[in-house]
């Protein structure tokens, strides 16, 4: 656990897996900070050096009142140069999957290859956000359990049970994971007021693998076919039994089909850093 400072402001840090590994940055959901893909991040550590940061607005990573997704892609960019890598695998769930497009967009000589799950490429506001006020919920103002309760039919598959359901919500939710005020959502979400990287994802040069999870009411698979339909040569794939918590319900066939699209052409040495 490390926090480097990237363009004044100061990005946090988990790093797992083997210093030789390839290096492989994994990137948190909205709300979420590196404590909540740490369950995915020790599985591709049997593969990968996994750099979990902090995104800014975020866990323990500085939290301004105002920033952009093109903020956060620089933020991702800057972190990968300060490790000391030239390139890097990008892996980015929901928003996360937003800001390492960015940031294949800003610097794609930077991306080796590129991994986006349950992702969209434009947006008024963030999808959580979206499907509250269409459901008439009020989402800041709702506790943590309140939101989880809510958000229910629109992130589960029915093929996952609710003892299932009970287990990921348990490893998801980690003690030390760094909990926003109201204020601070707030700033995140305007951080992703109307974006839109469909003019831009044809600057997008890395292999790029493109998931949905069929049962998912954020980003639905339209959302990522879309996302996948406008950058070069990108594969999609719809994986049956998920929803929007994808990396959770069907980890281990994610690991195996990240592992499995990197391991199509060796990644180059290149990528090593320290």
């Amino acid at each position: 656990m490390s926090t480097t400072e990237i363009d004044g402001a100061s990005i946090y840090h988990r790093v797992t897996g083997d210093a030789g590994s390839p290096p492989l940055f994994l990137v948190h959901g909205l709300y979420g900070d590196s404590t909540t893909v740490q369950d995915l991040a020790t599985a591709l550590a049997a593969r990968f050096r996994v750099v979990a940061p902090d995104m800014l607005g975020h866990g323990r990573s500085t939290h301004p009142r105002h920033f952009t997704l093109a903020d956060q892609g620089r933020a991702l960019n800057g972190l990968v140069a300060a490790l000391g890598y030239d390139r890097a695998v990008l892996v980015g769930v929901s928003m996360g999957s937003y800001v390492a497009a960015q940031a294949a967009v800003l610097e794609p000589d930077r991306v080796s290859r590129l991994v986006l799950v349950v992702p969209k490429a434009h947006g008024t506001s963030s999808s959580s956000v979206a499907y509250a006020q269409r459901m008439g919920f009020d989402l800041a103002a709702a506790t943590p359990e309140e939101q989880l309760s809510f958000m229910a039919g629109a992130v589960w598959s029915p093929a996952t049970s609710a003892e299932r359901r009970e287990e990921i919500m348990a490893s998801a939710q980690a003690p030390d994971q760094v909990l926003l005020s109201v204020d601070e959502r707030a700033a995140v979400e305007e951080s992703l007021a109307g974006f839109d990287l469909r003019p831009d994802l044809a600057r997008i040069t890395a292999p790029t693998l493109v998931v949905s999870g069929r049962s998912d009411g954020l980003n639905p698979p339209a959302a990522g076919e879309e996302l996948a339909r406008g950058v070069p040569g990108a594969r999609f794939e719809v994986y049956e039994s998920s929803g929007h918590m994808l990396s959770f319900e069907e980890r281990d066939r994610l690991v195996a089909d990240v592992i499995g699209f990197v391991d199509e052409s060796p990644v180059g040495e290149e990528t090593t850093g320290s």
